[in-house]
């Protein structure tokens, strides 16, 4: 019997960064038989910090192997631990483009696509990693289709192929589409389930049993997007336009209305202390997200981080508003007061007054 090996995976918490991992469970039996996985999510920007807490754990030595998905760390200290403790075990299925230098020098350890004219995301780097392994074969050739078309609507939506690429049938384009609307419906504690089922199901079989939520979903959307892309806010800055709106939800599909219907270089879409940009092309919104952001990305497609809490700053714009009001309904009251409580001569204009004093003194 072979020995039971322990692998650590890290990803990213997003549609692409949960179909990553789930492969590997996917396929545990036909191709991992004596492997154990574990699995920690993180969003961007952490990765290096939940390495560095890893790392110190003394759970951390049982492991074999560990496996980075969907985001690169940002410091060289976190590649040198890799280094040391996993030496050539660890592999990292990446595929954002502000990140692609650190890659660069460790390509022995990041696999890349097998067909280099497709945008990959990290999903479908780790299929085409596990389609050249050992034992792959045990799938049913039905079964490869299967999961082939899973990973496919994933790498479409992630890469934003499914709206950019005209060569993509407009039925592929609709399935991404609706794949991620329900990712995104479950709370994040649900997403690693959801994913599961529908690696476990299949695409049709799963999006035929949920139907009537789709539908749902779609409507929904349409309402959300109509609404809050009433409230843009557009500015100029080292030559581009940019327009701002905010939105909790659906937030790539907000970012490609904006910029479908105006004039800008860039679309930022903020929520909280995050920040989505999208661009038409003009502008390389990694590079902007880098230098503004402390993000990356893409160049028509970042992320980053905000200093300030949007959601706070509206509550204490509120707030002021109020306390001002209270001052100015403060000020009215106290003279409406003065004029009730005047005497008849107070309200006298000062002629007749002196008229009236004149009489009565007679």
């Amino acid at each position: 019997m072979k020995k039971k090996q322990y692998i650590k995976l890290f990803s990213h918490n997003d549609l692409d960064g949960f179909g990553a991992p789930s492969l590997f469970y996917t396929l545990k039996n036909e191709i991992f038989p004596t492997v154990e996985f574990d699995l920690t999510t993180c969003s961007a920007g952490n990765l290096d910090r939940e390495l560095a807490y890893w790392f110190r754990q003394p759970e951390a030595s049982r492991f074999t192997d560990v496996y980075i998905m969907d985001m690169t760390p940002d410091s060289d200290y976190s590649f040198q631990l890799l280094e040391q403790k996993f030496a050539n075990h660890w592999l990292i299925f990446d595929h954002h483009e502000s990140e692609a230098d650190l890659r660069q020098k460790y390509r022995a350890n990041c696999p890349g696509p097998r067909d280099e004219s497709v945008n990959p995301s990290a999903t479908s780097l780790v299929w085409d990693w596990l389609t050249e392994q050992p034992h792959y074969n045990k799938l049913s050739a039905s079964r490869q289709t299967e999961l082939a078309y899973l990973v496919e609507l994933i790498r479409a939506y992630d890469t934003w192929d499914w709206q950019n690429d005209p060569l993509l049938p407009e039925e592929e384009k609709k399935d991404a589409d609706e794949l991620n609307q329900l990712f995104w419906f479950y709370p994040l504690s649900k997403s690693e389930e959801f994913i599961h089922n529908v690696f476990q199901a299949g695409w049709e079989d799963y999006r035929d049993q949920n139907d009537l939520l789709i539908d749902t979903l779609n409507s929904r959307r349409a309402n959300y997007l109509k609404r809050h892309l009433r409230t843009i806010k557009t500015f100029e800055l080292d030559g581009y336009s940019f327009g701002v709106v905010y939105a909790s939800d659906y937030k790539s599909e907000i970012a490609h209305e904006l910029l479908l219907k105006n004039d800008v270089d860039a679309a930022l879409v903020i929520d909280q202390h995050s920040v989505s940009l999208r661009s038409n092309g003009r502008l390389d919104v990694a590079r902007f997200s880098e230098k503004y952001f402390r993000g990356g990305g893409h160049e028509d497609s970042a992320g980053g981080t905000l200093e300030c809490n949007p959601i706070e700053k509206a509550e204490e714009a509120v707030i002021d508003e109020v306390l001002q009001q209270a001052q100015v309904n403060a000020s009215v009251e106290a003279e409406e007061k003065n004029e009730s409580s005047g005497g008849l001569g107070d309200q006298l204009d000062p002629e007749m007054a002196a008229k009236l004093a004149a009489l009565f003194e007679n």
